[in-house]
């Protein structure tokens, strides 16, 4: 990335914003710019049902309030919401490594058996779900810095100034690629909070963050929207739609969805 820099009071890598194009899937329900509010980071509080375990639905960087995510191009979009689908198939590959089917006979088996039975392989994208969700066009901010979360420098400056937490302290102590990236919302909570409470050398906060897509289909932005979590009205620098288009007729999500071999079910008679 061009002109970016490492900021000399925190430490942290810097990328300038630059008035970016980014692109989100969101239910039309809610539209471009809600999301929910978080309220923890870190690890999740302890149940006293110890035989239940609360999945972790935060998003990776999720702060202490309200994070937008964006990515850098529509297929980028896709490729991060059909995780959930592809996860779906997966568990179908682990039920036929327990029985010793291979995988692409099983599944080819389930896709038959589908068939014959008039119902949707449950990895399916249904009409349902097409039909409740666009994709935005968002302009991004044109001033501000984002920390780039997969640099050095970042890794090095979050170590440094990590809190002490219990059990997690040699953890955040020994960050690594893996570290950031990873599906342990205990830890990447924690570090987005970090950089979330850092004042930069010029005295600006952090946007938020940019990294790597898990998808490695383009980049992405976890955007902090500090102005909501104030009360205030969006200034001209925070985030505005541009455009919206459902998903289903959108080229870019039929490549997707084929690409990881997700069927796209049409409407039922």
């Amino acid at each position: 990335m061009t002109l970016e820099r490492t900021c000399g009071k925190t430490g942290l890598r810097l990328a300038p914003a630059t008035a970016e194009i980014g692109f989100r899937v969101a239910k039309d329900r809610y539209g471009a710019l809600s999301v929910l509010s978080n309220t923890i980071v870190g690890p999740l509080p302890i149940t006293s049902t110890a035989a239940k375990i609360t999945p972790d639905r935060r998003g990776r960087y999720d702060t202490l309030g309200s994070t937008i995510y964006l990515a850098d191009s529509r297929r980028c979009a896709y490729a991060e919401v059909l995780v959930g689908f592809r996860k779906k198939r997966a568990a179908v590959a682990k039920v036929a490594e327990s029985i010793g089917w291979a995988v692409d006979a099983y599944i080819a088996k389930v896709l038959e058996d589908a068939r014959t039975n008039g119902v949707d392989a449950p990895w399916s994208v249904s009409v349902d779900w097409q039909m409740d969700r666009s994709i935005y066009e968002i302009q991004m901010p044109q001033s501000g810095w984002w920390a780039r979360m997969d640099h050095p420098d970042t890794l090095n400056a979050l170590e440094k100034l990590a809190p002490t937490v219990p059990g997690m302290t040699e953890v955040l102590q020994v960050l690594t690629a893996g570290s950031i990236s990873s599906e342990d919302r205990a830890v990447t909570t924690i570090l987005a909070e970090i950089i979330r409470q850092q004042v930069l050398e010029d005295g600006s906060e952090p946007l938020g963050i940019s990294f790597p897509s898990k998808t490695l289909f383009g980049r992405c932005w976890a955007y902090w929207d500090r102005r909501f979590d104030a009360g205030l009205p969006p200034s001209s620098n925070d985030l505005h739609q541009l455009s919206s288009q459902n998903v289903g007729p959108d080229p870019d999500f039929s490549y997707v969805a084929e690409y990881y071999d997700l069927p796209l079910l049409g409407r039922h008679p």
